[in-house]
């Protein structure tokens, strides 16, 4: 990990490292084992943006439990949609899941979480659409 790097570039304490830290493990973990599900609540009339959310999904059948990356996503840049937890991408023609994905994995590759081998084949797997 490249503490100076993403302390710099992200503007963060100490504190906030550690998190960002964490919850940049807990993405890729969950992109890994494949427990990684997006939400897509809306796109626009245009079809040049959707409002979305990705959720870790943990547990065992009948007691689930699912957690929101929306503080990475605000730390990593992406537009927050007021008065809740969703963010806007943009983007047309395009599977925009896909693409997301597969920049905030290469996001962690830069930042040194993960190895451009390990960037190369989590930035392939989709996360699931609930």
């Amino acid at each position: 990990m490249k503490t100076n790097l993403i302390k710099k570039e992200y503007k963060l304490s100490d504190k906030e490292l550690i998190h960002f830290a964490s919850n940049a493990k807990r993405y890729i973990k969950a992109i890994r084992d494949g427990r990684m599900c997006c939400v897509i609540d809306s796109v626009s009339s245009s079809g040049m943006s959707r409002t979305l959310k990705f959720i870790e999904c943990n547990g065992k059948a009948g007691n689930y439990n699912y957690y929101n990356f929306y503080w990475l996503f605000d730390q990593l840049g992406y537009a927050k949609v007021k008065n809740s937890d969703l963010f806007r991408v943009y983007g047309c023609g395009m599977d925009m899941v896909f693409a997301t994905n597969y920049d905030i994995i290469h996001k962690f590759k830069n930042l040194g979480f993960i190895t451009k081998n390990t960037a190369d084949n989590l930035s392939q797997k989709t996360p699931n659409r609930v």
